[in-house]
């Protein structure tokens, strides 16, 4: 096994490498059985997870953390009522701090943990995603005094109450809070349900016109550009954190033809479904930049 899935103690944490996002799962979907081959820190946002390691069962309530390590036979059972959205990260380690317990004494799953844990994981992401090599490069020490705060936080006792705010940011025309709202309760709600800039527009309350100038000025893209962007980005996490076939991944998204959707996710990301679900399960770095803000990821909550 590679050194850094065999950490040692340390004066602090040493990241090899750091990746993750979030991801919404249908009620009932499953993920797994697998047997990870790394680290992992998963933030349950929406919805209970049921989350089987090694022939144990935890329930995760929204707000509860689960730290899964190298080996864990695993298998996650999304909430079988509503949505379930999470936030995860993977992440490499040579070295941990020496005042933090063994590995084989690490929790699992914590119920809640401070507020601040949220906005740190969400802080954490926003780093993730403007870093597209850190999957095969080492972040710089900065980022693993990050990731060393997080997972202390999780490996003290439960404390605090109340579930923490992941709620994005806002400051753009109230234009285009209006349409992305529609836009994002459509590729949520109904992918497959035609969408024309003219009802984007009635929606906004403005001209379609109007409304162009104002998405090209605040998101660098039209407003059906946009929607487009919005529908592809849900296939990123989806091919990386279910077992669902592209021919799936594509209805899920919204494109009735998946020959069409493969061939505009390559013409965004420059590589096919296919090669880039492959690349993430080879450790390779993860292909083509998200062209939409990091309060736009796919799915974070309006």
């Amino acid at each position: 096994m590679a050194d850094f899935l065999q950490p040692k103690k340390g004066a602090r944490l040493e990241l090899t490498y750091l990746h993750g996002g979030e991801a919404v799962c249908l009620p009932g979907e499953v993920l797994g059985p697998r047997v990870l081959a790394d680290f992992e820190l998963v933030y349950a946002i929406d919805g209970w997870i049921t989350y089987l390691s090694d022939g144990v069962s935890y329930a995760v309530p929204p707000g509860g953390f689960i730290l899964a390590r190298p080996g864990f036979q695993e298998t996650y059972f999304w909430d079988p009522q509503i949505p379930t959205r999470h936030a995860f990260f993977h992440f490499g380690m040579t070295s941990y701090p020496s005042d933090w317990p063994d590995l084989c004494d690490w929790p699992r799953m914590r119920t809640v943990l401070s507020p601040v844990c949220a906005s740190l994981f969400r802080h954490i992401l926003q780093h993730i995603y403007a870093h597209d090599d850190w999957p095969v490069a080492q972040p710089a020490p900065a980022y693993s005094r990050l990731v060393e705060v997080q997972i202390g936080m999780f490996l003290e006792d439960d404390h605090g109450s109340g579930k923490a705010s992941f709620e994005p940011a806002q400051d753009r025309p109230e234009a285009v809070c209006r349409s992305l709202l529609l836009m994002r309760k459509l590729v949520e709600e109904s992918p497959m349900r035609p969408l024309a800039l003219s009802e984007v527009a009635a929606q906004a309350h403005v001209t379609e016109k109007h409304l162009c100038r104002l998405f090209t000025r605040s998101l660098g893209h039209s407003p059906m550009q946009t929607f487009t962007l919005l529908k592809l980005q849900v296939a990123r996490p989806l091919l990386m954190r279910t077992n669902l076939s592209i021919k799936e991944i594509s209805e899920r998204c919204g494109f009735e033809n998946p020959l069409y959707f493969s061939r505009r996710f390559s013409q965004t990301y420059g590589c096919s479904p296919s090669c880039f679900r492959e690349q993430l399960r080879s450790g390779k770095m993860v292909p083509g930049k998200n062209l939409l803000p990091v309060d736009l990821m796919t799915r974070i909550r309006w």
